[in-house]
């Protein structure tokens, strides 16, 4: 690797250390840790936006934001069990989380406050949110456009899902599934890929996303933009952030 892309200085967009950000990592999106919490490209990216969409040009990381109050009056609803914006928001008051337990009730809530939720039936009432995240997550749903048009139910006219899936870059013209199910089992269409859940167990990747991902959300009433944040630094210009916003 190039001195150009061994790395770059800059400023962390979750926790607002300044510093060296390496290069080195499973991809370049799991790549460029913050030299303080270690968040890598895909979750700054995704805070970046965040601060763009609510910040009102007042703060420049997440940490900062949160404390300000800001975020205090907004609805946020976050699919995950951990991960860096669950330690800046979990003591915001009008901040949910959510993992799906098969075996749990939906809409369950568990001793740490973690809602048990279906993508694809959540238990949310229409319009309840201003902001969804979700971070490596649609990439693991079977059913992709129940899944999003429930996430564009649950959002407020105006509201945002922002979120990352691994991505190519150019991207693909077709999504494309890897397993389909039959009668309730998985037949790979693909060779078998798994990432790791919040839980630290192996989750099958049921789809390979291309540039139609702007179409299937258009259907689902959001306008989406595919951001590319560090898109002058090299190879940082490969990660994507997704932003949907539903129309009204």
């Amino acid at each position: 690797m190039s001195e150009e892309t061994a790395g770059y200085r800059g400023l962390c967009n979750l926790c607002g250390a300044k510093g060296f950000f390496p290069a080195g990592g499973r991809s370049t999106r799991e790549s460029f840790p913050c030299p303080s919490c270690r968040a890598a490209l895909r979750w700054r990216e995704q805070a970046a936006i965040i601060l763009d969409e609510f910040a009102r040009g007042q703060s420049v990381f997440l940490r900062h934001l949160v404390g300000s109050g800001k975020l205090n009056t907004v609805d946020i609803f976050e699919v995950a069990l951990r991960g860096p914006f669950v330690t800046q928001m979990k003591g915001l008051p009008r901040y949910v989380r959510s993992y799906f337990w098969p075996d749990r009730p939906l809409g369950s809530v568990d001793e740490e406050g973690v809602r048990c939720e279906d993508l694809t039936q959540l238990t949310f009432p229409d319009e309840s949110f201003d902001l969804v995240l979700s971070s490596d997550v649609m990439e693991h749903v079977h059913d992709i456009h129940t899944a999003f048009a429930e996430i564009a139910r649950v959002l407020k006219p105006g509201g945002v899902h922002i979120f990352s899936i691994p991505n190519d870059w150019p991207f693909p013209d077709r999504s494309e599934p890897r397993v389909e199910l039959i009668d309730g089992e998985e037949h790979h269409l693909k060779p078998p890929r798994y990432h790791v859940s919040g839980d630290g167990s192996p989750c099958i990747v049921t789809w390979d996303y291309g540039a139609d991902i702007v179409d299937i959300l258009a259907a689902t009433g959001c306008s989406t933009q595919v951001v590319r944040r560090h898109s002058g630094i090299d190879p940082c210009y490969v990660n994507a952030t997704f932003v949907a916003r539903k129309r009204g």
